[in-house]
């Protein structure tokens, strides 16, 4: 069963109205018991909603607000961005582009969504205890809970991971990254009760050194919390 179409993802929409059409279209998958476990299995098209338009959405409605003079297109496919932006406050209206990518934990990610399918409930830092190989293989997640140390430091260690994945690479002139991380686990407060250094000089010290071959960076949270803008030289 086909749950989203190609065309409905990269309909050009407003900030607001692509995160209102995310979350009414999430919420209408989810509504059944077969829509919710291709959702969190991420079956076919329906990995975009979380990986790509999520984090699009997201960074819309904190960099433009409510405006109608912005448009936002996820474009599906190998091209080297995932989205674009189209700016109808000058004239003639300018494009940008969009490279999107995740700060995960990799193939571990699919064991935890799932667990939480099966479970209604999976510990977001607990070892992923595997027996063996595949897919079908056991897999365990034990209800461990871990210290707000090590979240911190996953979190941050896989945005850092995240950014070495777009090093090297060439993109076309005036396109930006976004990196997706998880704002629950890494926040300015856990990084200031922890006294560890802002966010803002953790990218200065481990990402603006890389070879990133963006205009901007962003570093944007799912809990749409925090949001970061950095300018590449």
């Amino acid at each position: 069963m086909e749950y989203v179409s190609k065309a409905e993802l990269e309909k050009e929409r407003t900030p607001s109205e692509l995160w209102n059409w995310l979350i009414q279209k999430v919420g209408h998958i989810c509504s059944t018991k077969e829509g919710l476990t291709a959702f969190r299995l991420q079956h076919g098209l329906l990995k975009k909603l979380p990986e790509e338009i999520a984090p699009f959405a997201i960074f819309g409605e904190h960099k433009f607000g409510s405006t109608d003079q912005i448009l936002l297109k996820p474009v599906i496919g190998s091209q080297n961005y995932d989205a674009i932006v189209i700016d109808k406050r000058t004239e003639p209206s300018t494009e940008t582009y969009i490279e999107i990518t995740q700060a995960h934990e990799g193939g571990n990610d699919y064991w935890r969504r799932c667990q939480l399918l099966n479970q209604g409930y999976v510990f977001s830092n607990a070892p992923v205890i595997k027996s063996g190989k595949g897919k079908n293989l056991p897999v365990s997640i034990p209800e461990t809970a871990t210290p707000v140390e090590a979240g911190v430091k996953n979190e941050l260690d896989r945005i850092v991971d995240a950014a070495n994945r777009k090093a090297n690479k060439n993109y076309p002139d005036n396109t930006s990254l976004i990196i997706f991380f998880d704002d629950t686990e890494l926040s300015e407060e856990r990084l200031k009760a922890l006294n560890l250094p802002t966010l803002d000089d953790f990218v200065k010290k481990n990402l603006m050194n890389l070879n990133l071959t963006f205009t901007t960076l962003y570093l944007v949270g799912c809990a749409k919390v925090v949001f970061r803008e950095y300018p590449i030289k």
